[in-house]
């Protein structure tokens, strides 16, 4: 069988995530439970906000894009120092998974019964079990993955907002120059020249 070329892999997921532990830059994308609306409410997205900026902090992670959206989320990342995508990912599933039971159990949500699974090591299943990563090698490719993040919310069949920059959990308005974002961003053109 053959070995799949370079070009293959990156448009792809990454299933074999060593072949690409010297690189930098990652369009990351997770989606919910049977993409059940875990994230309608702006407390949930906030969780996962604040969980990116403390996996950035731990990992030494600049944030370029994000997008959270009501079952998923994507986000492009740049690890500073040792690329640690398994372990970033796993850290902020985690404790979003944690937070996110916690909060729908305090207000009993009907949801909880959505996300039940009768497994041994588990009771409530938050997030799929994968994510989906792609190697971001250019500035072109880039600045595709950051309009494609940016134009989510706008979706027919999200219609969140009526403008990218509307929208509260994304990266959109960072881009025209307002600062004020829950998540801190880092501009790629600063990384990427």
């Amino acid at each position: 069988m053959a070995t799949p070329n370079t070009t293959t892999l990156v448009i792809m997921g990454l299933r074999n995530r060593n072949l690409f532990l010297g690189k930098k830059c990652f369009f990351v994308t997770t989606s919910c439970y049977k993409h059940i609306r875990l994230l309608e409410s702006d407390l949930c997205k906030l969780i996962v906000a604040n969980s990116l900026n403390f996996v950035a902090l731990k990992y030494k992670i600049s944030i370029l894009g994000y997008v959270i959206m009501p079952n998923h989320f994507h986000i492009l990342l740049y690890f500073n120092k040792e690329n640690k995508l398994s372990n970033t990912m796993r850290d902020l599933k985690k404790f979003c998974a944690f937070e996110i039971r916690k909060h729908l159990e305090v207000n009993g949500s009907p949801l909880l019964n959505w996300i039940r699974i009768a497994n041994e090591k588990q009771v409530f299943k938050v997030w799929d079990d994968r994510f989906d990563d792609v190697w971001i090698g250019s500035k072109e490719l880039l600045e595709i993955k950051l309009e494609y993040i940016h134009q989510n919310p706008l979706q027919s069949h999200w219609n969140l907002c009526n403008y990218p920059e509307d929208y509260k959990y994304s990266s959109a308005a960072f881009y025209l120059g307002n600062e004020d974002s829950v998540i801190k961003i880092t501009d790629y053109r600063d990384i990427f020249d």
